[in-house]
């Protein structure tokens, strides 16, 4: 018999996008529902079915919607129902679905989402229980509300583009802002939904009426990936040496990315401890014991020599031996994969990450598998991706009583353009229920998470919770602290305390200091984990089994505990005990690969990617398993390997290699079935504007806008085909154009045409453009030691939840509060304690 899913039970209808940029994040929000139990309704256009089915991957020449590899895998485990909702008769079936829903997915922009009587106000009003999750370009409760945007926007006005390449611009005319690659904005947007969506259905608990919406902003969700730029712009003096970095694209550190015998290597240096293990790789050469290089800051003052010396000892070294002598000495390198080095590898084999799906159209066809393990409610395959319509009898039929008759008629009838529909909705009554009261209770208000995470993912995600009402313990110690409590400071004063980037992360958390060394530390650490609902720690595989704080060891303390154990790899497999970190990381997932200029090197992305993202999976990951836990009492351990929740959110390369033996390299800011699509210089040194032309009409209103409408009947650019052929033409002329023009008033041209469009923003346009200020996101919090500073918060906003935002801890800031309110420490005891150097 199959295992129980954590999210058995809950009904989830995931509406079609209907802007002609291709915008996927509801349809991965849908998928990883779906993936863990959920039964999701999608809803497709009759006809032509939603929009991923008309991108590719498709199997060689072939442009079958049925078959497309997008298709195939972000609608896994999903029902499809062709329903109009252009049509009167048609929506009514759509609210008919949504009376016994738990949760709708809505990627639409506002206006139109009113045009149908789909907007939260409507809906709210006849269906109280129903969470809606709104995800668009800008949010929908936004200044930028009616824009539109897509991963390229998002990616470059989130400061990510700003900082991609990271440390590697030589040329900042010939080397312009970069997009990660593939649709990373859609996908970490996907993952920041779900994560929202369980949230807010935790929050209703018993409450039949207590539906709310949620905003989620694909903007807002690629900001999440830079806490540390605005907590460095936030805490740090106008003409600080930190913050006067944010200003600069050109490299002036230490790079990630060394070429070696066969390939590229990830390397990471950032710390004194790895630098002396990369020495001793070296055979602690003469020139390694150098003053240049003894210290971090000189590293990083003469990283070009560095560099240069580092990159001719690689260069006698594969990228194997170059991965087995670092990691021997506990040093982060992992080797850059292209798509079929990842998809061949033997930790991903041995963990059987990707996976086999037959499908009756496609055949059998390989896709990355579970993103997140869970020990109890495993990720599973149930079905493949589902034929357009292929649920209409079961849905439609047995659930809506509709007639077979019906039911073949919808089949056959061409889907209205959701433009024209009438407006008739309003003759449906409005339940009488006055306006949605807030809630009484956060969602995690009782739960209690003893949290060993360091650096960025995790405490991010635990402060995701902390925010929402869990009472969050980080665990941590002067023996070992975090390194970001060092990476940055306050008005020029660096300290245990100052770090700007550390509480940008750690918001609404209390700190305990515990000195894990010491026998009676881990005691303590046992008896907190047994007072806990959750335990999560980073640490490398082996860490906590040797400190006696593995699952086994704690779960025969309190059987319903939750354990998360986020690492690189992964708890299992050869390569489980490796070291790595975002840069090496994104290196092996094969982002990197991908990631650069055409034809040129692989690049690191930038905005401290992919921690942050991945700290959005892992929120979904705690949130799902509470969910289970909430109406099964049963708890469990959660794997989380950092490079397979990257590699989830490139599956266009991996479907392409699979699907077709392809192996795809990088392309700098174009899309394989878009153009233009990149970054254009405008007026002003480094300065830039994105734009993204998905089809013939914007590009037609491109040319107007720019003052060039004959462009637009030039036989090079007058199709989409044609403008892909002379691509580089089209971009040559286009950047001619757009530098006569100022950045914003550029930008507000084209959002004012509904073009796809935005600026290059660093930290400081970021933090002081308006609808950032206004989205809700930046929070003035007091601090212990800073005093009063803008912190980024959560990216989301729930209609019926206030987010109790407290700013990040002083280091061991409530250790002997802890001790006596959860574990009944006498004053004595703790004192003893201390003496003894155990809360140190």
């Amino acid at each position: 018999m199959d295992a129980a899913l954590a999210l058995d039970g809950i009904k989830v209808v995931e509406l079609p996008c209907f802007d002609p940029m291709p915008f996927f994040a509801a349809a991965m929000t849908g998928k990883l529902l779906a993936d863990f139990g959920a039964e999701v309704i999608k809803i497709e256009p009759p006809g032509v079915g939603a929009a991923e089915r008309r991108w590719g991957p498709f199997r060689g020449e072939e442009r079958n919607t049925e078959t497309n590899g997008l298709h195939l895998y972000l609608n896994t485990n999903k029902l499809s129902v062709t329903v109009d909702l252009g049509d009167f008769a048609g929506r009514l079936h759509l609210y008919k679905l949504l009376a016994d829903a738990d949760i709708l997915l809505n990627p639409n922009l506002p206006a139109l989402n009113e045009r149908l009587e789909l907007d939260w106000r409507t809906l709210s009003g006849r269906f109280p229980r129903l969470t809606v999750i709104s995800t668009t370009f800008f949010g929908a409760e936004s200044a930028y509300r009616d824009r539109r945007g897509g991963d390229l926007v998002a990616t470059q006005m989130s400061v990510v583009g700003y900082g991609t390449p990271m440390q590697q611009v030589i040329d900042l005319a010939a080397q312009p802002p970069l997009r990660l690659a593939g649709r990373q904005a859609d996908y970490v947007t996907g993952y920041t939904a779900a994560a929202a969506a369980l949230s807010a259905l935790l929050a209703r608990k018993d409450d039949d009426a207590a539906g709310m919406h949620v905003d989620v902003s694909q903007w807002l969700a690629m900001v999440q990936m830079c806490r540390p730029e605005i907590g460095i712009y936030s805490h740090e003096a106008p003409e600080g040496p930190y913050r006067k970095r944010l200003l600069i694209r050109k490299k002036t550190s230490m790079q990630y990315m060394f070429p070696c015998k066969d390939g590229w290597v990830s390397f990471g240096l950032a710390t004194n401890r790895h630098w002396r293990g990369t020495k001793r790789m070296m055979g602690n050469p003469e020139w390694a014991e150098s003053e240049m290089f003894n210290t971090l800051e000189g590293r990083l003052g003469n990283s070009d020599a560095l560099e240069a010396l580092l990159t001719e000892w690689l260069s006698h070294l594969t990228r194997e031996e170059v991965f087995k002598l670092a990691q021997a000495q506990h040093v982060p390198s992992f080797p850059v994969n292209s798509p079929a080095e990842v998809a061949n590898n033997a930790q991903y084999a041995a963990r059987g990450y990707c996976v086999d799906c037959a499908h009756p159209a496609a055949g059998r066809i390989r896709m990355p598998g579970a993103p997140i393990r869970f020990s109890h409610t495993p990720w599973r395959l149930r079905r493949p991706a589902p034929c357009l319509g292929e649920h209409n009898a079961e849905i439609l039929g047995r659930r809506l009583a509709l007639e077979p008759a019906e039911i073949e008629q919808i089949a056959r009838q061409t889907a209205t353009l959701v433009e024209d529909c009438v407006d008739n909705m309003h003759s449906l009554p409005l339940a009488e229920n006055g306006p949605a009261r807030g809630l009484a209770k956060l969602p995690f208000e009782g739960i209690r998470i003893a949290d060993f995470g360091w650096i960025y993912a995790l405490p991010y995600a635990t402060a995701w919770l902390a925010a929402l009402g869990a009472d969050v313990i980080k665990i941590e110690s002067s023996t070992r602290p975090d390194l970001v409590r060092f990476l940055s400071g306050t008005d020029g004063v660096t300290s245990v305390n100052r770090s700007g980037i550390f509480n940008a992360i750690n918001f609404s958390k209390r700190s305990i200091y515990l000195n894990l060394t010491h026998p009676k530390a881990r005691e303590i650490a046992m008896r907190l984990a047994g007072k806990s609902d959750v335990v999560t720690e980073n640490f490398t595989a082996s860490t906590m089994r040797k400190l006696g704080l593995a699952y086994d060891d704690l779960h025969s303390l309190r059987p319903d505990l939750i354990m998360l154990s986020g690492t690189s790899l992964g708890q299992t497999g050869p390569y489980a005990n490796t070291v790595g970190w975002g840069p090496t990381n994104q290196a092996f997932a094969g982002t990197s690969h991908l990631t650069g200029y055409p034809d040129s090197f692989p690049c690191a992305g930038g905005g401290t990617w992919p921690d942050f993202a991945v700290g959005a999976a892992m929120v979904f990951a705690l949130t799902a398993a509470l969910y289970h836990r909430s109406h099964t009492g049963q708890g469990q351990y959660i794997d989380v390997s950092m490079c397979e929740v990257v590699t989830s959110m490139m599956p266009e390369a991996l479907l392409d290699y699979f699907m077709n033996g392809v192996e795809r390299g990088p392309i700098g800011n174009r899309d394989p079935e878009m153009a233009p699509h990149g970054v254009f210089p405008v007026k002003g040194a480094d300065r830039w504007i994105a734009i993204a032309i998905p089809n013939d009409t914007e590009f037609g209103t491109l040319c107007e806008v720019l003052g060039v409408p004959g462009m637009a009947r030039d036989p090079r650019y007058a199709s989409s085909a044609a403008r892909l052929v002379n691509v580089a033409q089209l971009e040559r002329e286009v950047a001619e154009l757009t530098r006569r023009f100022e950045r914003d008033e550029l930008a507000a041209m084209l959002a004012e045409h509904k073009l796809c469009a935005g600026p290059v923003y660093n930290t400081f346009d970021l933090v002081n453009d308006s609808a950032f200020a206004q989205s809700g996101m930046m929070v003035n919090l007091h601090h212990k030691e800073c005093g009063e500073r803008l912190t980024p918060t959560l990216p989301v906003r729930f209609s019926r939840l206030v987010p109790r935002y407290k700013a990040a801890p002083l280091a061991g800031e409530h250790t002997d509060e802890i001790l006596r309110e959860l574990l009944a420490m006498s004053d004595e005891e703790i004192a003893a304690l201390h003496e003894e150097k155990v809360l140190i």
